[in-house]
């Protein structure tokens, strides 16, 4: 969420938002590539926890960036990193952070200073609601998520979740509506959606707006009626 609402803060296109967002995740890329629980713990917060990574990694990804836009987006990017080694120090401060690594593995411990139970709890929850106080009111306010990272459809599909039920009722039975059909539009409750492809919604039984409509087509109109020969 972090990422997400430092892309935010400027004037960006959805993919300039999904690259800082993207930036603030940049540190795992550690832990998302090394399979199994014995190589993960001995390679997570090593090559993409260091400030090499830090740097190296948001000039990259000026490469995908616009020309004329790179230089404006250049500090988000950074920021969007910088979030995630504070994150890191405060939210689960207990493990070892080596800023230097490869070159030396000096390192930060944020439990020598605040008890682990502290950070577990009382920080961990704190920023949860933090973030997502923000984050909701962005969502609705500027009506994308931050699952935009992963294409239009995703991102239709959380922010009708999110705001529906406080707006419409399925078009089917009346119940609170989380979902919108991609095809007809008719808001709809859960026993009414129909999961279809990546993030795609549909109505379960036809679309129920193409039926209404065709519903008020075959109703004769008065003096329209054929009477019979």
């Amino acid at each position: 969420m972090t990422g997400w609402l430092i892309g935010n803060t400027g004037d960006f296109s959805p993919g300039e938002r999904t690259a800082v967002t993207l930036m603030a995740l940049a540190p795992d890329i550690d832990g998302i590539f090394v399979l199994g629980p014995l190589s993960w713990r001995e390679w997570h917060r090593t090559f993409g926890h260091n400030v090499f990574w830090g740097v190296a990694a948001p000039l990259f990804a000026l490469y995908f960036i616009q020309k004329g836009r790179r230089w404006k987006l250049l500090p988000f990017l950074y920021l969007g990193m910088l979030s995630h080694f504070i994150l890191d120090l405060f939210v689960t401060g207990w493990w070892i952070l080596m800023p230097l690594w490869p070159v030396s593995e000096w390192g930060i411990l944020m439990s020598r200073w605040i008890p682990e139970d502290v950070m577990k709890y009382w920080i961990q929850l704190g920023l949860f609601a933090a973030l997502l106080i923000p984050t909701v009111i962005l969502i609705v306010k500027k009506k994308h998520t931050p699952l935009e990272i992963l294409g239009k459809r995703a991102d239709a599909f959380f922010y009708h979740f999110v705001t529906l039920p406080f707006r419409e009722k399925c078009a089917a039975c009346g119940a609170r509506a989380f979902y919108r059909c991609n095809e007809c539009g008719a808001p709809l409750c859960g026993r009414h959606r129909k999961f279809s492809g990546w993030f795609g919604i549909s109505c379960r039984e036809g679309h129920i707006y193409e039926k209404s409509q065709q519903s008020k087509l075959s109703i004769p109109v008065q003096g329209e009626i054929n009477e019979p020969s």
